[in-house]
């Protein structure tokens, strides 16, 4: 059979995502790989599709020949979505994927937090036990969750909040019913919205409507017990004024996975608040088994002429 199709799969792990490609017999395709923009093959240069990490292909967008589709292996597209970039080919993301393990991530540091489990932890380093007056906690039934986006990662964190028992509320901007959720705000009742829960989940992109979305006005809605977590895009909190926020004491802490600028730099105020547990943008892990599954999903059905699934809208970045 002639092969049509030319897929370069750019990124750290492209053998093992050719292997699993190859593995498929999809017709009509020719696999190339490269770790890097630098290390693309001669032959790959004029494939057609992509696969791969949003920051490669972005560094390698203007090299490449004609593309009719773009598949990321990253659920957030925003290096890919920026003023200037072309936009003459279909772009994909993966989605339905990350929910579990980004729950098991927020409600890891939810129990951690109530549990006092840092403080615990140091306490046995110095070789001290604790008191029961050390011990107290909340018990997560008995508290609000709010999540500020509601595509499928947030609706997996709000029906596992849902499963502990907790009120749910969530933020979106068209709001509609859904399970596990008590109540959906829209953008306009945030008022209403922020004051109340106990943990706020930030699930949102970053994309221009997104950017510095939790200010200083809205921090202020928040009830000073509660706990702020971000998981989306580090852009949409204003990191001033979440430090401000937490240096007098009207927001309890917060559980920071995502920043405007990754790495942290060292010299971040960030680093030295212990009201903050700082990870390394590792809440989610994709696996090559199931972004392949998307990807080979999606082939059949560029063969076939269908719609890709979780086309991106370049203009809202999702």
């Amino acid at each position: 059979m002639n092969q049509r199709n030319q897929l370069l799969v750019l990124s750290p792990e492209a053998d093992d995502y050719a292997a699993r490609i190859g593995a498929a017999g999809l017709p009509g395709l020719q696999v190339h790989t490269a770790v890097s923009p630098q290390q693309v093959p001669v032959p790959a240069r004029s494939a057609n599709l992509l696969l791969g990490s949003p920051d490669l292909i972005a560094a390698w967008l203007e090299q490449a020949g004609r593309l009719d589709w773009v598949q990321s292996t990253a659920a957030g597209v925003n290096e890919l979505c920026q003023p200037g970039l072309r936009r003459d080919y279909r772009l994909t993301n993966v989605r339905d994927v990350l929910g579990p393990s980004m729950s098991e991530y927020v409600f890891a540091y939810m129990l951690a937090v109530e549990r006092r489990m840092m403080r615990l932890y140091q306490a046995q380093q110095e070789h001290v036990w604790l008191g029961s007056d050390h011990s107290g906690y909340r018990c997560l039934h008995e508290l609000t969750l709010g999540v500020i986006g509601l595509g499928s990662i947030g609706r997996h964190i709000a029906a596992t909040g849902a499963h502990f028992g907790m009120r749910v509320l969530g933020l979106r901007n068209h709001p509609q019913a859904l399970e596990h959720v008590e109540r959906v705000f829209g953008p306009d009742e945030l008022e209403a919205f922020l004051p109340q829960p106990d943990y706020l989940v930030m699930v949102l992109p970053d994309t221009p409507a997104t950017h510095g979305f939790m200010n200083a006005q809205r921090l202020a809605l928040m009830k000073p017990e509660a706990v702020l977590i971000n998981v989306g895009r580090g852009a949409t909190v204003d990191e001033a004024a979440l430090l401000q926020a937490l240096r007098r004491r009207t927001l309890r802490a917060a559980v920071l996975d995502v920043f405007e600028h990754e790495p942290l730099p060292p010299d971040s105020p960030l680093w030295d608040l212990p009201e903050v547990l700082i990870t390394p943008h590792n809440s989610a892990r994709s696996f090559a088994r199931q972004i392949v599954g998307i990807f080979i999903d999606n082939y059949r059905r560029f063969l076939s002429g269908q719609a890709l699934k979780y086309r991106i809208d370049f203009e809202r970045g999702y």
